[in-house]
């Protein structure tokens, strides 16, 4: 089939004759034209399904040994799933401004309720299915798509009569996923202007002909189920289904209000019926669990392309670090002519000792230092430590956009980081998903709203009753006008609103809580009730039916409101009652009235002597508690005049004593200081006095020594002038 946009505009729907050939050109350009305005998303799509599982795409060039996935995405969107969906929802069905006077209306509500609640629970692994197939359909390729569907099976059975007749066995009003390759829509701006919405079926051979017959089912071009919604470059043949099917549009047409089939390939239309199930909206889907639509066309932008140029940063920054690391190695080179340096590693035990031959020329080269040369990897590692951070910024940059950042996961920043205050930063942190919960919360009211709408329109009243199993119920003798209420689907959407409880986990705490609250609701009222009862007994239809108001705006309420609508009644006839007794008994019942508000007279008078008499009791009390206040202040006062003169004495006691030991102090002191001034003169005068026998001593040792000298130079002076002086020759002899 030709998928390229052909260029053709249309005009007129009248430019097509109405005839099966002519309505098959029209259908198959629209179809044309929606494929081409999708074709770019159906491939992006396929490569974020193929991104989620981790598949390598086939025209990667990348060597496999030097790949490493991360997949954050796969991660990301695993949490969010978890987060947005935990369990099959609980469907809630109420009155729509919650009138306590309409009692159908509330019937009726209850009775659609458990219509869809029971049809949930008997197909919760289907519904299970539908819902999570959706939505992560939204969370990858950014649409989810699903449709209620309307069964009835009959049966040929006998009659009263003997007559053979078609007879209901069931009907039940299903809803199924659609895939999100499986689904074109026209041209718009919004869902509300979608003018036609087309399914792809794929049938064997046999199915068609079972439904239109042997020449549809020899001319309907067969090709293989494929996994991916068209990208012909990229998918693997292998994954294909092993039948040979017709792939059949199921054309859903508002403006037209009709139901088409057609195939490509075969020059006219299966068939035309009209409108099926007559829904209001006509569709039977919901409007689309879409991805980030705008105002200028109505298709959708997958989250991850808006984040697509983080993911791949991150994969090439760990593809790099996967390649680096392989380099981290410890490695080296080392001298051949050493060959123990090899053995040491290859051999070499702990504490064990490697002989060297020639030791002197090893020693030469340095030893083991001028032998091995390691690989340096310390700037591989320095490398790898910035792509590292490098990563784990870009991480948390994208954990922003995406919204995935920890604060929604309910991690601390820091050891300190209370537990409230992270539930309050993720409270406010998880807006988007907030958001994206509500989206998904509508998009299964929506279904939910259809499905309702169906049972409203299709059902059999029988098939209600004994569905809703509402035979048994205090309302049960308002069945036939809420059955009527439902099948009534104009009015029923004035006065019945659906919403789905929860799509979390069913929350038993919360169901106690709104019952808890019922009941005490209740008891409160009942006894502010009590008093005015007592007084006037002939207001309780009023109470009663005050209390049916107030209770009406309770969730789960609606099911006990039988029970009080029966007491209004119960009092309303109890009045009634009254009204019609005799006068006699009404003049004793005054009489015994008068008696009473008498008695309560003189109830109050005693009553107030008590009063009066318990007043005057407290005041003697109070003047002799002011006395004995009063007595307590003066012994408070003597007994504080007491304190501060033994204080006084202690005080000067202390002063006394303090003043004696200072002088004892003295005296000592002064007696230490004498006796240490003596003994430093005895010791100076001892010092003086050996001071000047030293001296004396090396007087007397002069003394000596130069009488020593004197002497000895008296002796040379006597020596010299007794020896003859020597005349020279020639001199004369001078006096």
């Amino acid at each position: 089939m030709d998928n390229s946009n052909t260029g053709a505009s249309i005009e007129s729907r009248k430019d097509y004759d109405k005839t099966p050939q002519g309505q098959y050109q029209y259908y198959s350009e629209e179809l044309k034209a929606s494929k081409f305005m999708l074709q770019k998303w159906h491939k992006q799509a396929d490569k974020i399904v193929n991104r989620y599982i981790g598949k390598r795409s086939a025209n990667n060039s990348q060597p496999q040994s030097y790949t490493f996935d991360l997949n954050l995405f796969h991660s990301n969107v695993v949490t969010l799933g978890s987060m947005l969906y935990g369990s099959t929802p609980k469907i809630d069905v109420s009155r729509r401004y919650s009138d306590p006077d309409d009692d159908v209306g509330r019937v009726a509500a209850t009775m659609m309720e458990r219509l869809l609640n029971l049809d949930v629970e008997e197909n919760g692994e289907e519904m299970d299915n539908v819902l999570r197939s959706t939505l992560f359909d939204r969370l990858l390729s950014g649409l989810g798509v699903g449709r209620v569907r309307y069964e009835l099976e009959t049966e040929m059975l006998e009659n009263e009569e003997g007559k053979l007749e078609k007879k209901m066995v069931s009907e039940k009003a299903p809803i199924d996923y659609i895939y999100w390759g499986d689904v074109l829509w026209s041209w718009s701006r919004s869902f509300s202007e979608v003018r036609w919405i087309a399914f792809r079926n794929w049938l064997t051979k046999d199915e068609v002909e079972a439904r239109w017959g042997k020449h549809a089912a020899d001319n309907i071009p067969l090709r293989k189920q494929k996994m991916s919604s068209g990208d012909e470059s990229d998918r693997d043949p292998n994954m294909d289904g092993p039948w040979m099917k017709a792939e059949v549009w199921e054309i859903w047409d508002k403006t037209a209000r009709k139901v088409c089939y057609m195939a490509f390939g075969y020059d006219k239309l299966l068939e035309a019926k009209d409108d099926p199930l007559k829904l209001t909206n006509f569709f039977p889907v919901a409007p689309f669990f879409m991805a980030n639509p705008t105002t200028s066309l109505y298709a959708p932008t997958p989250d991850f392309t808006l984040a697509q140029d983080l993911y791949n940063e991150i994969d090439k920054l760990q593809e790099r670090i996967s390649i680096i690391t392989e380099a981290v190695k410890v490695v080296g080179v080392y001298d051949s002519a050493a060959s123990e340096v090899g053995t040491m590693f290859k051999q070499g035990m702990d504490n064990d000792l490697i002989p060297v031959s020639n030791w002197a020329l090893f020693s030469e080269k340095g030893g083991l230092k001028g032998t091995i040369e390691w690989v340096p990897i310390a700037e591989v590692v320095n490398a790898l430590d910035k792509l590292i951070s490098l990563r784990d910024q870009n991480i948390g940059l994208l954990q922003q956009i995406t919204g995935m950042s920890d604060i929604m996961r309910g991690s601390l920043d820091n050891q300190y980081e209370g537990v409230g205050q992270s539930q309050m930063k993720a409270k406010f942190g998880s807006v988007r998903v907030q958001a994206l919960q509500d989206q998904f919360a509508f998009f299964t009211s929506d279904l939910m709203q259809i499905k309702a709408e169906i049972i409203s329109r299709h059902f059999d009243p029988k098939s209600i009753v004994k569905m809703s199993n509402m035979e048994f119920s205090p309302d049960k003798e308002l069945l036939a006008p809420a059955v009527e209420l439902i099948k009534d689907i104009d009015k029923a959407k004035l006065r019945v609103s659906i919403r789905p409880e929860s799509v979390a986990m069913v929350d038993y705490a919360q169901l106690k809580q709104e019952r808890t609250d019922f009941i005490n609701s209740l008891a409160v009222f009942l006894q502010a009730a009590t008093p005015m009862l007592d007084k006037a007994p002939e207001t309780a239809p009023f109470l009663m039916q005050l209390l049916q108001w107030g209770l009406a705006g309770f969730k789960g309420a609606q099911e006990i409101e039988g029970v009080i609508d029966k007491a209004i009644q119960a009092t309303e006839q109890a009045a009634k009652q009254t009204d019609k007794e005799d006068p006699a008994l009404a003049a004793a019942e005054k009489q015994m009235q008068m008696e009473m508000q008498m008695q309560q007279q003189k109830e109050q008078a005693e009553l107030a002597k008590i009063q009066a008499k318990a007043q005057a009791d407290m005041g003697i009390r109070e003047a002799d508690l002011k006395a004995d206040i009063e007595t307590a202040f003066q012994q408070a006062a003597a007994k504080k005049v007491e304190i501060e003169a033994d204080m006084h004495a202690t005080l000067a006691e202390i002063q006394a004593k303090m003043e004696a030991d200072i002088a004892v102090e003295k005296v000592q002191a002064s007696a230490n200081i004498a006796q240490t001034q003596a003994g430093a003169e005895a010791e100076i005068g001892k010092a003086v006095a050996t001071t000047e026998i030293e001296i004396q001593k090396e007087a007397v040792k002069s003394g000596l020594k130069i009488n020593e000298i004197g002497v000895s130079s008296a002796a040379k002076i006597r020596e010299a002038k007794a020896k003859p002086v020597t005349k020279p020759k020639g001199d004369k002899d001078v006096t």
